[in-house]
Order: structure tokens, then sequence, then C-alpha cells
């Protein structure tokens, strides 16, 4: 793959999953707040707002999956800005990533246009679990305000 319009598309869309960092960084404080409220709650034992609670729970595990994503959009990034600067075989990734069990057999060959919009929805995944995320805690703090 040579193509200069597919090797600036696939540094593009390094670039763009590369911000996912960002989300991850900010999701890992929510989740470390989230679960230190957890823990406070548990040893402080007062009136314990039981909404407050289930809240910072959903918070945690919406942080949990939002890292799962990051995980996945850290890996692709890593690929596409790989094959932007190599503009190697397609198939030879394919061939990698099917040996290593990391790619199902029906998303052998696919183009590049379905490969970046299957990272795009990642990167979109991993931007919901942190918007829940954002909005759970908010809910948490005040739930906790309010008692």
């Amino acid at each position: 793959m040579t193509d200069p319009a597919d090797r600036s598309l696939l540094a593009a869309t390094a670039a763009l999953l590369t911000q996912g960092r960002t989300l991850d960084h900010l999701s890992r404080l929510l989740t470390a707040g989230a679960l230190f409220g957890l823990l406070a709650h548990a040893v402080v034992n007062d009136a314990d707002p039981m909404l407050a609670t289930l809240a910072l729970l959903i918070a945690a595990l919406a942080g949990f999956v939002q890292t799962y994503y990051a995980v996945r959009v850290g890996f692709d990034a890593a690929l596409f800005r790989q094959f932007a600067e190599t503009a190697s075989d397609l198939a030879v990734l394919d061939a990698t990533l099917d040996r290593l069990g990391l790619l199902p057999a029906e998303k052998i060959g696919r183009p590049i246009e379905a490969r970046i919009a299957g990272a795009r929805a990642l990167l979109r995944m991993q931007t919901l679990a942190l918007m829940i995320q954002i909005v759970v805690v908010l809910c948490a703090a005040l739930f906790i305000a309010l008692t």
C-alpha cells in the first residue's frame, strides 16, 4: 500500500485515535474518585444515601468499561500509525492478527475505510463510557450534597 492518500488517511486516523489517551486520563481520575467515594461511604457509615453509593458504583464500572475501550483504541492507534509510516501490506497485518487470535475470520481482508470506521466506533464507545461516568459522578455529588 504505497498510495499517499491512504497513508495520509491512516496517519490522520492514528492522530484521532491518539486522543483517546486524554479521555482515558480523565476517566482514570473519575474512577479513582468514585472508588475513593465508595470507600469513604463504607468507612464513615453515616446516613449513607443509597443513590449516591449506587451512582459511585456505576461511575466506577463505567470507568472500567472505558479502560477496556481505551486499550482497544490505543492498540488501533499504534497499528494505524505503523501502517502510515511503513506502508506495509494489510494482508500481512491480517495474518499476524489472525495468528494472535485478535481478528475474526470474517474481518480478514477488509478495506481501509471499514477498518477506520471500526476504530472510530471504538473511540465513540470510549467517549460514551466517559460521558456516562461524568454524568453519574455529578449525580452522585448532587445526591451527597442534598443529604
